[in-house]
C-alpha cells in the first residue's frame, strides 16, 4: 500500500481535482490557484472535475506559495546508476531525501539526470560517441527514469509532474514566465516537480539547468548531489591529500582553477560544470551547496545551514543585477580561452562596455565566434566573462566589438551578502 504523507496539504492535493485558472496580466498565460492553507487571506479552492461552476475570487499561485522553503535539488547520473541501469537503492534514496524535506516543510523542485545512461543500457547499439546516439539516448530512457521516480514517489504518498525543459525555456521572457506559472501551480497542489533537460532535442547538462530553475523561482537553495562531498583545492582521484573545501565566500576564477580544471579541459567529475552552475545560482542570490548523495537527511541539513558538503555564498553585486539569459550565457560552458586587455579595455569592462578588437593585446586558447572567454587584464587577472560574439582577427576592424556589453558578467572578487 502507498505510504500516506502526514503532511495534510499532500492529501488535500491529491486525487481528483481541478485547479482554477484565470489569464495574467500578461495575457494568455493561465495562473493557477489553490487551497487556502492559512498562508493568505484569499479565497481559492481545490474542486472535484464534476464541479460545473467556478468561484470568482482566486489569487495567483505564485502569491500561494512562499518563497520560504523552495529548493532546487539536482542529483547526477552517478548517484542514481550503477553499471548503466538505475539502481533501486540509489533511487530510494533519493526519493527518502526529498520526502524528508517535505515533511520538513520544504518545496523541492526535483532534476535527475540519467536518462542516457539507461537508454544505451537498453540498447546497447547506442552507446557511441555520436550526438545524435546521445540523443536517442535520452528519448529513450527518459520515460524509463522518470517513471520509476513516479512510482517511488507514489509508495510514499507524494505525487509528482514532468518538465522536460531547456535552458531558453527559462531565460526567454515569455517561455519562462509559462514555466514559472507551471511550476508554482504544481507546487501549489503539493506536488514534486521533476524536471530534466530535454536532451532528445540537445544535449546540456542538467547543473546548469537547475541554477537557472533556482534563480527563476528565486530558491532559497540550489542542492546539487553527486559522488564526491564538494569541492577540493585539487583533483583527490589524482592527488590523495586533497583538501575538502567546506565554505567558498565569493566564488572566483582561482577557484575553478584551485579545483583542478584548467581553463579548456572537462574537469574531473563534472565538477566544472558544477561550478558554473554555481556562478548562475550565486549571482541570482540563491545559495548553493555541493554535496554527496548518500545521506538521506542532506537536503534538510543543507537548507538549515548544517551541510556536510561545500557551501557557496550568494554573491554581493555592484550596479545592475545580471539577467538570467546573461548569467546563461556567460557561464552554460567553462572559458575555452582568455582575452588579455589594454588598460583602455579594462576600463570598458569596468564600465560595462562593449570590448572591441582594439582594447585585446593577446588571446589564450580557443577564442572562436560563440565561445565563452574570460576578459582579463594584461597580467592575467580574470575582470568578466562572457561569449565572443565576433573572433578576434588580425587585421579586423579595430572598432569592432568582439564581445557586447550586455553578454558578459564582471567576476572582480566581490564581498558577498551579509
Amino acid at each position: 500500500m502507498p505510504r500516506e504523507s502526514p503532511d495534510p496539504m499532500y492529501r488535500r492535493c491529491s486525487g481528483d481535482a481541478a485547479v482554477l485558472c484565470r489569464d495574467t496580466p500578461r495575457g494568455g498565460t493561465p495562473a493557477a490557484y489553490r487551497e487556502h492553507i492559512g498562508t493568505t487571506s484569499a479565497a481559492v479552492s481545490i474542486f472535484p472535475m464534476s464541479t460545473n461552476s467556478l468561484p470568482v475570487t482566486a489569487t495567483p499561485a505564485e502569491d500561494l506559495v512562499p518563497q520560504e522553503g523552495r529548493v532546487v535539488l539536482k542529483i547526477g547520473t552517478s548517484s542514481l546508476i550503477t553499471d548503466g541501469g538505475l539502481d533501486p537503492v540509489k533511487l530510494d534514496r533519493l526519493c527518502e531525501t526529498v520526502h524528508r524535506g517535505i515533511l520538513a516543510g520544504l518545496r523541492p523542485v526535483l532534476l535527475a539526470s540519467g536518462a542516457i545512461a539507461i537508454g544505451r543500457h537498453l540498447h546497447p547499439a547506442l552507446a557511441v560517441d555520436d550526438p545524435v546516439a546521445l540523443q536517442v539516448s535520452a528519448a529513450l530512457g527518459q520515460s524509463q527514469l522518470y517513471s520509476a521516480i513516479h512510482a517511488a514517489f507514489a509508495e510514499r504518498g507524494v505525487q509528482t509532474g514532468q518538465l522536460l525543459l531547456t535552458p531558453p525555456d527559462l531565460v526567454d521572457d515569455d517561455r519562462g514566465g509559462g514555466v514559472r506559472h507551471t511550476l508554482h501551480t504544481m507546487l501549489a497542489l503539493g506536488m514534486v516537480p521533476v524536471v530534466n533537460e530535454n536532451d532528445a532535442l540537445g544535449v546540456r547538462n542538467n547543473d546548469v539547468l537547475a541554477a537557472l530553475l533556482g534563480g527563476c523561482l528565486q530558491a532559497e537553495l540550489l542542492l546539487l548531489l553527486t559522488n564526491v562531498p564538494g569541492l577540493y583545492d585539487s583533483n583527490p582521484k589524482l592527488a590523495p591529500g586533497a583538501r575538502h573545501i567546506q565554505e567558498v565566500p565569493v566564488l572566483t576564477a582561482a577557484t575553478e582553477r584551485q579545483a583542478g580544471g584548467a581553463i579548456g579541459d572537462g574537469g574531473t567529475g563534472g565538477m566544472l560544470t558544477k561550478l558554473g552552475a554555481c556562478w548562475i545560482a550565486t549571482f541570482s542570490g540563491v545559495r548553493t551547496v555541493i554535496a554527496e548523495s548518500a545521506d538521506p537527511d542532506v537536503l534538510i541539513a543543507a537548507h538549515g545551514g548544517r551541510p556536510t558538503g561545500t557551501v557557496f555564498r550568494p554573491r554581493a553585486v555592484t550596479g545592475a543585477t545580471p539577467g538570467i539569459g546573461t548569467l546563461w550565457r556567460a557561464f552554460r560552458n567553462p572559458p575555452s580561452g582568455a582575452l588579455h586587455c589594454t588598460p583602455a579595455g579594462r576600463e570598458a569592462v569596468l564600465h560595462g562596455e562593449p570590448v572591441c578588437q582594439h582594447h585585446v593585446a593577446a588571446v589564450h586558447g580557443a577564442a572562436a565566434t560563440g565561445d565563452v572567454v574570460d576578459i582579463c587584464d594584461r597580467q592575467g587577472l580574470p575582470l568578466a566573462r562572457g561569449p565572443l560574439s565576433r573572433a578576434v582577427e588580425p587585421g579586423g576592424s579595430p572598432a569592432a566589438p568582439v564581445v557586447e556589453g550586455g553578454d558578459y558578467v564582471q567576476i572582480m572578487e566581490d564581498l558577498p551578502c551579509q
